[in-house]
């Protein structure tokens, strides 16, 4: 009876994240701030406070994800993720140009920009994480995921906007930008070696479970695996509490989206079955698709 359960609850997820994915645009529509917001809003001073609105008058728009402020200070968008401009050797990937044309046009229509500083503060890099507002108090971050120029991310446990997600549906069933069928690509987790990382989407089967005391280890075949947090995913719409209900993963198609990284085993750690490579998820929305494969795929 449980695994008749357990089945039931994981079919109602799948069916449950598809309609998040594919939700109208129309319900989704990001809020603006407000009127009294904007005029409320204080300059920003180096010294900011979580949740509050801060105003900008001088910035420079770096890529189609990040700025840079006086004294050194630089934002992240922490919503979204655009594609990589090129750098040292690395050659510039798709649609990041336009994506940093975009949120320079955006924001340089009016001498004010609005932004509101996000729990997590700042990110592994040193720059503040924020969600970004025009002149006009319209979110920057819709404006890129609506044309298909940024993916959406969830890069703090307090989890993304449900209308970005919607947007990006929408730009997504569209073949907008990064979502056209020759640019939109998922990475199978067995084919990667420690050549391939950074941001992707990424998909593979899931071959084994281990824990810790505070994470579960999903390995996708290969040296891939994704670690997330225990009351992360036991908040989730999965409500997974033990091992044995991840269990029931085993042998599903696994889709995630984040940043994978890798690093060296030693012999202990690769006897005991431990990833090189592993994905950090930190909210369960970047867990896009869990399905059982077809014949094809099996």
């Amino acid at each position: 009876m449980k695994r008749i359960n357990t089945s039931a609850r994981m079919f109602l997820v799948c069916v449950w994240v598809l309609v998040w994915f594919k939700a109208p645009l129309v319900y989704g529509q990001c809020p603006a701030l407000s009127e009294q917001q904007m005029r409320q809003a204080v300059l920003w001073s180096g010294k900011p406070l979580v949740g509050n609105i801060y105003k900008l008058t001088n910035w420079y728009v770096q890529d189609g994800d990040s700025l840079s402020l006086a004294m050194g200070h630089r934002l992240r968008l922490g919503q979204i993720n655009a594609t990589e401009m090129a750098a040292k050797g690395r050659p510039e990937q798709a649609y990041a140009k336009q994506a940093q044309v975009q949120l320079k046009q955006q924001l340089q229509q009016h001498p004010l920009v609005y932004l509101q500083l996000q729990p997590e503060i700042k990110d592994h890099y040193g720059r503040w994480i924020v969600k970004l507002y025009d002149g006009l108090g319209a979110s920057a971050e819709a404006s890129l995921v609506a044309q298909g120029l940024a993916y959406v991310i969830s890069m703090q446990g307090q989890g993304t906007q449900a209308c970005l997600w919607r947007q990006e549906s929408l730009a997504r069933r569209q073949g907008l930008g990064l979502w056209q069928a020759a640019i939109s690509q998922v990475r199978k987790a067995a084919e990667l070696t420690s050549l391939s990382g950074g941001f992707m989407r990424l998909q593979g089967t899931v071959t084994d479970i281990s824990q810790s005391q505070q994470h579960w280890y999903i390995g996708l075949g290969g040296q891939v695996g994704v670690k997330i947090a225990k009351h992360t995913l036991a908040a989730s719409p999965f409500g997974i509490n033990s091992a044995s209900e991840l269990e029931a993963w085993k042998g599903q198609t696994l889709t995630v989206r984040g940043w994978l990284a890798w690093r060296k085993l030693n012999k202990k750690q690769r006897k005991k079955g431990f990833k090189a490579g592993l994905m950090s998820l930190y909210h369960w929305q970047m867990l896009e698709q869990l399905r059982r494969p077809t014949r094809s795929e099996g």
